[in-house]
C-alpha cells in the first residue's frame, strides 16, 4: 500500500502519456479521414462549382449585352430621328426649289406680255371634279371679279366664275360647260374649244366653216371674239380632226397646253377687257 502510493504520481503520469498519445493516434486518425473527406468533397463540388461560376459569367455578360443592346437601341431612335428630321428638310428645301422653279417661269412670262395679272396659288380642288373647278386665294380685295380670265405660262386655264373677298372659283376649260373662242393660227379660221369633261383631258372645237383648213399639229389661239378671253393666248395644238352630222360640221380634237391636274399657281389676268376693247394684238 505504501509502495502504491508511493509510485501513483508516476502511474498516473505514464497512464495520462499512454491516454495522450493513444488519443493523438484517434485524432490524427480522424483528421486523416476529415482531409480524405474534405478532398473528396471539394472533388465532388468542383464542376458544380465551375458550373455556377460560368453561369454567373455568363449572366454579367448577358447583362452587360443587354445594356449595350439598350444603349444601340436609345442611339438608333436618336439617329432615326434626326435621319427623319433631315428628310423633312431636304423635302421642304426640293419643294422650295421646285415652286421658285415655277413662279421664274410665271415671272417670265409676265415680262413678255402686256397684261395686267395677279398671281395666285390654287388652295383647293374637289376630287369630284377635279377637271372641272379649283378654288384661289385671291378675291375681290386683290382686285379680282368675275370673268376675268386665268392663265399660265403653258396657256389658258379658265376663267373666274364665282368671286368673294379673299377667294376665287375657277371654271377650267375642260369643263363641259365651257367655251371660248378659238381660232387655227396658222389658217385664221374660227371656232369654239369647249371641254369634254372629266372623262376627257381634251378640247373640242368646232369650226364655223365648212371648208375650214386645220391639219394635226395646229396652234389653237384664242380669238378675242368672245367677251372674256383677250386675243393670242395658247390654247393648245389639234390632235384630230374630223367631220360629224352627215359632214357639215368640221371638229379639231386639241390638246390644251396647261397640264390641269398639276395646276398649283395661276394667273389672273384683270385688264382682258382693256385689251380686247384695244384689238389686242
Amino acid at each position: 500500500m505504501n509502495y502504491f502510493s508511493r509510485y501513483r504520481k508516476f502511474v498516473a503520469a505514464v497512464v495520462t502519456l499512454v491516454v495522450l498519445v493513444a488519443l493523438m493516434g484517434v485524432t490524427a486518425r480522424e483528421r486523416e479521414r476529415v482531409m480524405l473527406l474534405k478532398q473528396a468533397l471539394i472533388e465532388a463540388v468542383a464542376p458544380v462549382q465551375g458550373w455556377f461560376s460560368a453561369l454567373a459569367s455568363g449572366i454579367r455578360g448577358g447583362i452587360a449585352d443587354l445594356q449595350a443592346i439598350g444603349r444601340l437601341r436609345d442611339e438608333n431612335l436618336e439617329l432615326r430621328a434626326k435621319l427623319e428630321a433631315y428628310d423633312a428638310l431636304l423635302n421642304r428645301l426640293r419643294e422650295t426649289e421646285t415652286e421658285n422653279e415655277r413662279l421664274r417661269t410665271l415671272v417670265g412670262f409676265t415680262r413678255s406680255v402686256e397684261y395686267e395679272w395677279v398671281a395666285a396659288r390654287v388652295v383647293a380642288r374637289n376630287p369630284d371634279n377635279w377637271f372641272s373647278r379649283l378654288t384661289i386665294n385671291r378675291g375681290s380685295l386683290h382686285g379680282i371679279a368675275k370673268d376675268m380670265p386665268v392663265v399660265t405660262h403653258q396657256g389658258v386655264v379658265g376663267r373666274v366664275v364665282e368671286v368673294s373677298a379673299n377667294v376665287s372659283v375657277v371654271q377650267l376649260l375642260t369643263d363641259r360647260g365651257s367655251g371660248v373662242g378659238a381660232l387655227v393660227q396658222l389658217s385664221r379660221d374660227a371656232g369654239i374649244a369647249s371641254g369634254q369633261g372629266a372623262q376627257s383631258p381634251f378640247l373640242s372645237m368646232m369650226l364655223f366653216a365648212r371648208d375650214a383648213v386645220v391639219n394635226e399639229g395646229d396652234v389653237i389661239v384664242t380669238s378675242g371674239l368672245g367677251e372674256i378671253y383677250p386675243p393670242g393666248l395658247y390654247i393648245g395644238r389639234v390632235v384630230e380632226v374630223r367631220r360629224e352630222h352627215y359632214g357639215l360640221i368640221k371638229y379639231a380634237l386639241v390638246r390644251p397646253g396647261v397640264e390641269f391636274g398639276r395646276l398649283e399657281e395661276v394667273l389672273v389676268i384683270t385688264n382682258s377687257a382693256a385689251l380686247r376693247e384695244g384689238g389686242g394684238p
